[in-house]
C-alpha cells in the first residue's frame, strides 16, 4: 500500500542517517525537536492559546518549553497549560534523553576508538617496535632498563625522552596489563603507545610514524600464524614496504632497522629488501649455537645468562676510543681495569666485521669499535696507559681434545630450532655425535625439515623416535641415563609458550625422577616463558629461556647496531667462541695466583680470559666472570678458566 511503503522508506531514511554517527544523530534529534516546536507552536498560536506576539513567538514558545521545564508553571489557560506538559515531558525524553543518550555513546565510541589505537601518532625520536610477539614486553623492558645507553643513543638522534610505539594486530587491555607486569615499578604508561595495524599495509606504517623513528626493531614470533616460512616472508615483506613507502622523499633518510628472521639462508634477501642501514639476526642459528655450546661444554648457560640479560653481572659493551689507535691489542688492554677487551667491530661496508680474540700484536685501526666485557658502560672508561703486560711468545694451545667416541645425545621435542641445532652440531670439526629425537612429530615430517632448510649431516647421525616424551613408561624404555646429554626443546606446535612451557616441564621431572641425583648426563632445558624458570629446581641442570636472549640482543643492537655483528661472530655459528679450559691446560695448577696473572697465562696461549669457574668447599661450581685483576685463588686441575678462544668450529 502507497501509506505503509511511504513509512517504510522514511523509517529506511532514519535509519541510514542514524547509522552513519553522532553528528547525523544530533541532525536527526535537532530535526524532530524543530518539528515538535513547529507544531506545537502552530497549535497554540491558531487555537488562540495564551501566548503573545505571532507565529514565530509561539514556535518559540514550544521550544523553550522543550528545552527548559521550569517554563511550565508560567503557562495561563487551560490548552497552552496542556501542550507545554506534553511539550515538557517529550523535552525530558527526546531533548535531555535523547541527547544524553547520543552524546554518551558519542563519548563511549570515541573512547573505544581511542582504545583500540587507530589515530596515527606524530613523533620524532621514538623506537617502533613492529608487531606483538613474545618477545616483546622483554624488549620493551630491555629498553626501559638501558638507560645510559637509550640517552646516548637518543642524544645522538636529538631526542631526549625515551618514547616506545607499538604496533600490534589488535590492541586490549591486556597488552598494556602485560607490559605492566612485565616491568613492574619501572612501568610509566607514558613511555609506551600501541597502535592496532599489520606491518604489511602502508598506511597502518604510517600510523606508528615509522619514517621518523630512531630505530625499528622487528621481532619474529614462535608461534605466529603459518609457522617459520610465513614469519620470515612477512618481515621481508615488512622491509619492503617501509623500503618503498610512497610518501618516502629523495631527502628523508630510512630509519635504521634491526630484523629477526629464523633461517639464515633468508639473511641475504632481509638485507637486499630495505635500501635502509638494516641490521638482520638469524634467530634459530644463534640459539642452536646456545644448545650446541652447553652440550659440548656443561655449565656454559651461566655464562650466557649472565652476558645476554640485565639481570646480573657483565655485558658486552662497545665503545670508539680514538686514542688508542695504532696501539697493539696487548697494549689497549692495560687501559682498562674493570673491563675486559675482547676485539673489535671493524668497519666493512655498510656494516661492520668482528675481530675478536684477535693476536696480542694485532694493531688497532683507526674507527675501530672496542668490544668489552664489563658490569657497565662506566667500566668501559680508559683509566690509565698503564703498563702493557709483556707479549711472552706464542705457545700453542691446548689444542683440540684426543679423538673420543662421539658423543651420545637425547633430544626430547622438535622443532625449527632442532634443525639448527643439528646444523650446528654438523659444524664442530673432529666432533661427532650419535642423536635421538624422541617426539610425537612424524619422523617423514622431521626428515623433510631438515631437507628444506639444507641440513646436510657429515658428522652427526639422527635417529627418529616417534613417541611421547611426556609418558613416563617412554623414558624408561630409551634408557635416559645411558646418554652423555640430553636436551628439552620447546615445542612450536603449541599455541603459546606457557603450553609450550607445560609440556616441557613435565618432560623435565619425568627425567628428575628417573636420573640421579649426581654422575648423571647433563640436562639443558630451553623455556620459552621466563616465569617458569623458578619451577627447574635442580642445579645440575641448564636453563636457556631463548625470547629473553633473542630479546636482549634485538634491544641492544638496536641501540648500538655493531653488537650484532658481535653476537653472531660470539653466539652464531662459526668464529669465536666461549669454551672452558682447564687450569692445568695453561699450567697454572698449585700456586696462588691472581686474575691478571691467569690472563697472562691465556694470553700466551692465543687466547682471551673472560674469567674463572672454581669449585667451592661445598662442592658446587662458583662462576666469576671479569672478576678483579688482583683476586687471588690457588686453582686446582679442575678448576675451569672462561676462555674465548676460536678453536672447535670449521
Amino acid at each position: 500500500m502507497p501509506h505503509r511503503y511511504f513509512a517504510n522508506r522514511i523509517r529506511y531514511l532514519l535509519e541510514r542517517m542514524v547509522l552513519r554517527g553522532a553528528h547525523y544523530r544530533l541532525l536527526v534529534i535537532a530535526m524532530l525537536i524543530g518539528l515538535l516546536s513547529v507544531v506545537a507552536g502552530a497549535v497554540v498560536h491558531v487555537a488562540g492559546g495564551n501566548v503573545d506576539g505571532g507565529l514565530d513567538s509561539a514556535i518559540w514558545w514550544a521550544f523553550l518549553r522543550l528545552s527548559d521545564p521550569g517554563y511550565l508553571g508560567d503557562d495561563e489557560g487551560i490548552l497552552t497549560r496542556f501542550v507545554s506538559t506534553i511539550l515538557t515531558v517529550l523535552g525530558y525524553v527526546v531533548f535531555l534523553g535523547a541527547l544524553v543518550a547520543i552524546m554518551t555513546q558519542w563519548l563511549d565510541e570515541r573512547m573505544r576508538q581511542l582504545e583500540a589505537g587507530t589515530s596515527p601518532i606524530v613523533q620524532h625520536g621514538h623506537i617502533l617496535i613492529i608487531g606483538w610477539t613474545d618477545r616483546t614486553p622483554t624488549i620493551v623492558q630491555e629498553l626501559v632498563l638501558s638507560g645510559s645507553r637509550v640517552r646516548r643513543f637518543l642524544e645522538l638522534r636529538g631526542a631526549r625522552i625515551l618514547r616506545i610505539a607499538i604496533l600490534a594486530d589488535e590492541v586490549t587491555t591486556r597488552l598494556g596489563l602485560e607490559l605492566r607486569d612485565r616491568l613492574g615499578a619501572d612501568w610509566d604508561p607514558r613511555q609506551v603507545v600501541l597502535r592496532t595495524g599489520s606491518p604489511l599495509r602502508l598506511e597502518h606504517l604510517q600510523r606508528v610514524d615509522f619514517l621518523h623513528a630512531a630505530a625499528v626493531i622487528m621481532p619474529a614470533a614462535d608461534f605466529g600464524r603459518g609457522g617459520p616460512d610465513q614469519a620470515d616472508a612477512r618481515t621481508i615483506k615488512t622491509l619492503l614496504s617501509m623500503a618503498s613507502h610512497p610518501q618516502l622523499s629523495g631527502t628523508d633518510a630510512l630509519p635504521p632497522v634491526v630484523a629477526e628472521v629464523f633461517d639464515m639462508r633468508r639473511v641475504d634477501s632481509a638485507l637486499r629488501a630495505y635500501s635502509g642501514p638494516v641490521e638482520v639476526l638469524a634467530s634459530d642459528a644463534i640459539i642452536g649455537r646456545l644448545l650446541a655450546q652447553t652440550i659440548r661444554h656443561p655449565g656454559l648457560s651461566r655464562v650466557f645468562s649472565e652476558l645476554l640479560t640485565h639481570d646480573r653481572g657483565n655485558e658486552i659493551y662497545v665503545r670508539e676510543c680514538a686514542d688508542l689507535t695504532d696501539m697493539t691489542f696487548a697494549e689497549a688492554g692495560a687501559w682498562f681495569e674493570e673491563a675486559i677487551l675482547i676485539g673489535v667491530a671493524r668497519r666493512d661496508g655498510a656494516s661492520f666485521m668482528p675481530v675478536l680474540n684477535p693476536p696480542p700484536t694485532a694493531r688497532l685501526q683507526r674507527d675501530d669499535r672496542l668490544v668489552f666485557v664489563a658490569r657497565n658502560y662506566a667500566g668501559t672508561e680508559p683509566v690509565r696507559p698503564g703498563a702493557p703486560p709483556p707479549v711472552a711468545p706464542a705457545v700453542a694451545g691446548p689444542g683440540p681434545a684426543p679423538t673420543s667416541p662421539p658423543l651420545r645425545l637425547l633430544v626430547l621435542g622438535w622443532s625449527h630450532k632442532a634443525a639448527a641445532l643439528l646444523r650446528v652440531l654438523d659444524g664442530f670439526a673432529d666432533e661427532k655425535f650419535l642423536v635421538d629425537i624422541v617426539s610425537t612429530t612424524a619422523a617423514s615430517t622431521r626428515r623433510s625439515a631438515l631437507m628444506r632448510t639444507g641440513v646436510r649431516l657429515d658428522r652427526v647421525t639422527v635417529n627418529h623416535i616417534e613417541e611421547d616424551f611426556a609418558v613416563p613408561d617412554m623414558l624408561d624404555r630409551v634408557d635416559v641415563a645411558g646418554y652423555d646429554r640430553i636436551v628439552i626443546v620447546g615445542s612450536d606446535r603449541l599455541g603459546s609458550g606457557e603450553e609450550s612451557d607445560a609440556r616441557t616441564i613435565m618432560g623435565y621431572l619425568l627425567l628428575r625422577d628417573i636420573l640421579p641425583d649426581s654422575d648423571g648426563p647433563a640436562v639443558t632445558v630451553e623455556l620459552l616463558d621466563p616465569g617458569n624458570v623458578s619451577l627447574i629446581r635442580r642445579r645440575s641442570t641448564e636453563v636457556i629461556v631463548s625470547p629473553i636472549v633473542l630479546s636482549h640482543m634485538l634491544a641492544q643492537v638496536a641501540l648500538r647496531r655493531e653488537l650484532r655483528a658481535v653476537f653472531e661472530e660470539l653466539f652464531g655459528p662459526g668464529g669465536a667462541e666461549i669454551v672452558f679450559r682447564t687450569a692445568a691446560d695453561y699450567g697454572i695448577v698449585g700456586d696462588a695466583v691472581s686474575f691478571a696473572d691467569v690472563a697472562g697465562a691465556v694470553r700466551t696461549r692465543g687466547d682471551t680470559a673472560l674469567g674463572v669457574r672454581v669449585r667451592t668447599p661445598a662442592g658446587e661450581h662458583q662462576l666469576l666472570l671479569n672478576p678483579p685483576r688482583q683476586q687471588e685463588w690457588t686453582l686446582q686441575p679442575d678448576d675451569e678458566i672462561v676462555t674465548l678462544t676460536r678453536s672447535g668450529a670449521s
